[in-house]
């Protein structure tokens, strides 16, 4: 019997072999752990895009929001290792949703091929255009002589805007109400429709938001002031220690095979380097990092411990 199975791997390590050579040979799923309209969508939807004129095949965005986007993410840590089921990565769906809900059922770095780092960038608070807030001050101000009666919406449970949220009543001693939501765009809705006072959302489609006159940017979470945004405050300008990036990057099964691995990388950093898609991510407020994977690995486990005791301090573990 055993002799049977070498003699059959034997003869199929040639074809598989043959089949990593041709990679990829028909089409590409791209999942998205957030609903259509957010910011990771927007990075999915430009690298898609990039990879497809690359590679040579379509690469079909899926979205599969929920479960504070374990959802998805767990349909690919379960995808055959094959390269044709691959994964946009985000703080939340690597980080944060493995360190608040003990019922996701991957391990951060165990249960992935992490490709390639995409890059970074802060959440930025936002409020309606008409608002009566027009600065971190005044917020803080007011849920100061309003306690409990200022909420702000988030993408979920322990995404970063959250996270940015805790950081922000914790350190600024107020009584803020959170709303969770089913990803960004949904709590953006509710922004708008004026159900919560504030949300955090990704600089990415804050930035755009604010320019069609539909938001106002108070401030983003960053250390300092964005290049590309000069003018823009940061939250630590009025509130000390509120700070924190959040990040996208391209990430597979474990034991993708090394050739797909390494073509996917070199495909994407070179997506990156493109002068269209640099252009469109830096204009919003994103630093392109562009890590490869090994490197990747390394910034994903010192984000976990950075999380890790704000996440603990916070009581965000679900159940506890």
């Amino acid at each position: 019997m055993k002799r049977w199975l070498f003699a059959l791997a034997a003869l199929l390590a040639p074809l598989y072999a043959a089949a990593q050579a041709q990679y990829p040979s028909r089409p590409i799923k791209l999942v998205v752990p957030f609903p259509p309209g957010g910011s990771t969508d927007v990075v999915a939807r430009l690298l898609a895009n990039k990879l497809a004129e690359s590679l040579g095949q379509p690469v079909v965005i899926e979205n599969r929001p929920g479960a504070g986007a374990a959802l998805g993410t767990e349909v690919v840590a379960k995808a055959p290792p094959d390269g044709y089921t691959l994964l946009i990565t985000a703080l939340p769906s690597i980080v944060t949703a493995p360190l608040t809900n003990p019922n996701v059922r991957y391990e951060p770095l165990r249960d992935f091929t992490h490709i390639a780092m995409i890059g970074s960038f802060p959440n930025a608070l936002v409020v309606r255009a008409d608002s009566q807030l027009h600065s971190v001050a005044e917020l803080v101000a007011y849920a100061k002589e309003n306690p409990g009666k200022l909420s702000y919406g988030s993408a979920g449970p322990g995404s970063a805007g959250h996270l940015t949220g805790e950081l922000l009543r914790e350190r600024a001693g107020i009584d803020i109400v959170h709303i969770p939501y089913k990803g960004a765009a949904p709590a953006f809705a509710d922004l708008l429709a004026g159900q919560i006072a504030a949300d955090f959302d990704g600089v990415i489609n804050a930035v755009n938001q604010a320019r069609a006159g539909r938001i106002r940017l108070l401030a983003v979470s960053s250390a300092q002031r964005l290049p590309q945004h000069p003018d823009l405050a940061t939250i630590e300008e009025t509130v000390k220690g509120v700070s924190g990036d959040s990040w996208f990057g391209l990430a597979g099964p474990a034991a993708l095979p090394a050739a797909i691995t390494q073509r996917l990388e070199a495909q994407t950093l070179r997506a990156l380097d493109a002068a269209d898609v640099r252009r469109r991510l830096e204009d919003t407020g994103m630093t392109i990092t562009a890590l490869r994977g090994p490197a990747f690995v390394e910034f994903i486990g010192a984000d976990i411990r950075k999380w890790t005791p704000v996440i603990t301090s916070a009581k965000l573990v679900q159940g506890n």
